[in-house]
């Protein structure tokens, strides 16, 4: 599998959106609504007994150059398991200039006692698809790796981790959900990128889109 275009061209970024939009004027949007279960579902489930050797930490778009408010509870709970696992590695994850992961490896750096060497940067994609279809090259010899990030991110990224052929432990930053973690328009936001990523790979598979099919790593 290998998805080596950074960013989706224009006329490819509007095809898959169009499958979607579609849907939601033929079901008047009451397509969203199982999405919008389906992802709030998947941020209140308990957090997951896991024991593994490598957690990837999904970044969030930088504030300033900072990491923001999310990204930092998603920081804060990865250093907590990797304080508590001395045979934890950590593996972060984001693009861009300055790069999501290097940010975050500076802010685990003043904010934890974790050292340099047990954090890794997954730096060079431009979404979190591309991110996992990079990372798992990083991760193929551990054996049961774990992926952090928000609750209200968990429902997409499954499906994200999915096509990129990840078998990850799933693992919520929060500890528990709260509805200041799971705001109606975070979530229904999700809800929207989940009904996007989806249908759009359902019309390039039918349509045999080979351009879009090479955008999803298929």
């Amino acid at each position: 599998m290998s998805r080596s275009q950074r960013e989706i061209a224009t006329p490819d970024l509007i095809e898959s959106m169009l499958p979607g939009l579609v849907l939601a004027l033929f079901t008047g949007g009451l397509v969203v609504l199982p999405a919008w279960l389906w992802v709030l579902w998947a941020a209140c489930r308990p957090m997951p007994v896991w024991q593994g050797d490598v957690l990837m930490v999904c970044g969030h778009r930088l504030e300033q150059g900072q990491p923001s408010q999310d990204y930092r509870c998603r920081l804060r709970a990865a250093a907590e398991l990797a304080e508590g696992h001395s045979g934890l590695e950590l593996l972060l994850l984001g693009g861009g200039q300055p790069s999501e992961a290097a940010a975050g490896k500076d802010w685990l750096l003043e904010h934890s006692s974790l050292s340099a060497a047990r954090i890794k940067l997954e730096e060079d994609s431009a979404d979190s698809l591309e991110n996992l279809c990079h990372a798992r090259q990083l991760i193929a010899q551990y054996e049961t790796p774990g992926l952090l990030s928000s609750r209200y991110h968990l429902g997409r990224l499954g499906a994200l981790a999915g096509q990129a052929e990840l078998a990850v432990t799933l693992l919520p930053a929060e500890p528990r959900a709260s509805m200041a973690a799971l705001s109606p328009k975070t979530t229904l936001l999700e809800a929207v990128y989940l009904i996007w990523f989806l249908t759009g790979r359902g019309w390039a598979r039918l349509a045999r889109r080979h351009r879009l099919l090479a955008q999803i790593g298929e």
